[in-house]
């Protein structure tokens, strides 16, 4: 008797044929309903942060929050959500999941390029990274494209682009979880490699 195999559409790693979820990144093989739609490739033009704004980045990250990570969109003068897990994911919530999920569906995230499972964002450290999860349309630290499934660092103020949506992140870089302070492994970590 032979056996069969099927490939995962978003990592293309093979499985058993009869998995109802990837055995290697966890997402379902099937398919979500009408009222979910599969995210799509986006061709509108990406919107850019102006000189404003950047200006306001500068400000906030004096003002991040004393715990945990700050999430700002563009054009909004207030964090959309302050998260203090130690692991989140930013895209669209579609169904009830008890993953902790940061939902951009009212920020036009579907008609943007958004994922459901779009990017990772885990505590490292003193700072935090983000991990691309498969996105359709990629995930971009600064502008650096971020390769799935590689952890890339953040900064406080690092701007994120998910497909055609931009956010921008704030955190104290010098706020740890055990109150002691090493410099040495907090530029090590903050570091691009």
């Amino acid at each position: 008797m032979a056996i069969g195999y099927k490939f995962c559409p978003f990592c293309k790693l093979k499985n058993r044929v009869e998995a109802i979820i990837c055995e290697h990144c966890g997402r379902s093989f099937i398919s979500g309903s009408d009222n979910h739609p599969t995210t799509e490739d986006v061709k509108e033009e990406t919107k850019y942060f102006d000189k404003s704004l950047k200006e306001k980045i500068e400000h906030v990250s004096k003002e991040a929050p004393v715990e945990g990570i700050a999430i700002y969109i563009l054009d909004r003068t207030q964090p959309i959500e302050v998260r203090l897990e130690d692991e989140f994911v930013i895209g669209r919530l579609t169904e009830q999941t008890e993953e902790k999920v940061v939902d951009l569906t009212a920020y036009n995230g579907y008609d943007l390029g958004v994922s459901r499972r779009h990017l990772l964002i885990q505590r490292a450290g003193k700072g935090y990274h983000a991990i691309d999860l498969f996105s359709t349309n990629g995930t971009w630290v600064n502008e650096v494209s971020l390769m799935p499934q590689h952890p890339f660092p953040l900064k406080s103020g690092s701007q994120i682009r998910l497909g055609k949506l931009r956010i921008f992140i704030v955190f104290h870089e010098e706020a740890f979880k055990d109150g002691k302070q090493d410099q040495a492994s907090h530029d090590q970590i903050n570091e691009p490699d």
